[in-house]
């Protein structure tokens, strides 16, 4: 009986023994794979610190050229503050001397239309020599006064207040010594005749004439400007805004070209 209970007692301990040990060798087995596992893990992280402190290392470098940068730009900002003042004074002074400019080129401009309008009476005193120097041509049919005579007291009569006398007396002038060298200062002066006495239409075809017949003349800018004035008082605006645009392209520096501006709208 005791032997029997020794050998139950003996197989139960194997038994147990051997159910031990198949419990141990499983435990084994999940503790090599755990570390396996903490392993792959940790290899896993170093890959991941590594990359991440390439990144870092990339970063700082960039930051490293960024405040390089911004060292410079501040450089320069402080240099282009100190040439400030410097920059200011020389706009002060370009700004001076273009002014300056400005009003020599204005005075140049004024001074040429001064010589000009020398020019232009002396060029008419000295023709008035001539015709009183030069014997008169022979007067072709009904003439009955010398042309010196004629352009004297047309002259006379007009300063003197007797319009109508010195008109008709420019007006023979004109039929009689047309191809003169005063026939354009008469013609002039019989425009500046009807128009004195309010005959703006005659005074159009007289400045037009004026300015078709004797084309070099010196008072043909004269002529357009008092064409367009005329043309004015008539109300022909359009008319008279096309003769004072003549004018300003064809004598573009004369004083009444510079008067010459477009007509009032209302």
């Amino acid at each position: 009986m005791i032997r029997r209970l020794s050998i139950c007692v003996l197989i139960a301990a194997a038994a147990c023994a051997a159910a031990d040990n198949r419990d141990m060798q499983e435990l084994q087995r999940d503790v090599a794979q755990l570390q396996e596992m903490v392993k792959n893990l940790q290899s896993g992280l170093d890959q991941r610190f590594a990359t991440v402190a390439t990144e870092i290392q990339g970063i700082g470098q960039a930051v490293d050229k960024v405040n390089t940068s911004v060292a410079t730009l501040q450089k320069n900002l402080e240099q282009v503050n100190q040439l400030q003042p410097s920059l200011a004074t020389q706009g002060t002074r370009i700004d001076q001397a273009t002014s300056t400019l400005n009003t020599l080129q204005q005075a140049m401009t004024d001074l040429t239309a001064a010589v000009n309008k020398m020019q232009a009476q002396l060029l008419d005193v000295s023709n008035a020599v001539k015709v009183l120097s030069a014997p008169a041509p022979p007067p072709p049919g009904e003439a009955k006064v010398p042309a010196a005579d004629l352009m004297n007291n047309a002259e006379g009569d007009r300063l003197g207040g007797k319009l109508d006398l010195a008109l008709k007396e420019y007006s023979d002038y004109l039929k009689w010594y047309g191809d003169t060298p005063m026939a354009n200062v008469a013609q002039f002066q019989v425009g500046m005749l009807h128009y004195s006495l309010s005959d703006y239409d005659d005074a159009v075809g007289d400045f037009e004439a004026l300015n078709q017949k004797y084309p070099d003349s010196t008072k043909v800018p004269d002529a357009l400007y008092y064409k367009r004035m005329s043309l004015q008082k008539l109300g022909r605006n359009a008319d008279a805004a096309a003769a004072c645009q003549e004018l300003r392209k064809r004598f573009p520096t004369n004083t009444f070209a510079r008067q010459c501006l477009p007509p009032a709208r209302h």
